[in-house]
């Protein structure tokens, strides 16, 4: 696996540590202040340890990480609630967001080294009926931690760039996802520099 949960949770216990604290109650991401979208960013950890404490299901209904995020952004979302969440979830953290983060991260890590990758686990409500292997469930909390890491630094004004084996995995799944939804062939424009409007002018130039 070119991913590796553990790293990327504490990749956001030091990210977190270096936000000033006088900007955590400044905008975030959409309706989110940034202290809300750490809260978010969290539940990629916290969740896991929640699901671990969740018998395991039988069969695996969900058999990837990139199928995993299709039928996710395929369901009508709740957009509220995930406001709603997020904003608890900065609330539980407390006025020591890293801190807390970082309990978060050693509980989530030895509840996977308890049961290993191959463990099932049940994901979201069981009325859901979304079962996979551990190892790819990681994979897409490892892609939240990534891109939901980039907002995070870009709002707290950081200079912050993730593992490149976390990156080129978040581009990969992000890639299968907008072929899913018959967005594939926009995303391989801009990423071959065919929307220079994009500000992606050039970077699939010979020589770059």
């Amino acid at each position: 696996m070119s991913v590796h949960f553990g790293r990327a949770a504490f990749e956001l216990v030091d990210l977190v540590d270096r936000v000033p604290r006088e900007r955590l109650d400044r905008p975030g991401l959409g309706e989110w202040s940034l202290r809300e979208l750490i809260g978010h960013t969290s539940r990629a950890i916290s969740t896991v340890v929640d699901y671990l404490a969740q018998p395991e299901p039988a069969e695996v209904t969900v058999h990837s990480a990139c199928e995993y995020l299709e039928v996710v952004l395929r369901q009508q979302g709740d957009d509220e609630a995930i406001e709603l969440r997020g904003r608890a979830a900065a609330q539980q953290l407390g006025d020591d967001p890293a801190t807390a983060i970082a309990e978060l991260a050693s509980a989530a890590v030895a509840a996977v080294d308890a049961v290993g990758l191959d463990r099932l686990i049940a994901v979201g409500l069981p009325a859901a009926g979304v079962a996979m292997r551990l190892e790819e469930y990681l994979r897409t909390r490892v892609f939240e931690l990534t891109v939901h890491g980039v907002d995070i630094a870009d709002a707290a004004g950081l200079d912050w760039t993730p593992p490149s084996g976390h990156l080129v995995d978040a581009l990969h799944l992000a890639a299968v996802n907008a072929s899913a939804r018959e967005r594939g062939l926009e995303a391989l424009r801009y990423l071959t520099g065919r929307r220079p409007d994009a500000g992606l002018e050039g970077v699939m130039r010979a020589g770059r």
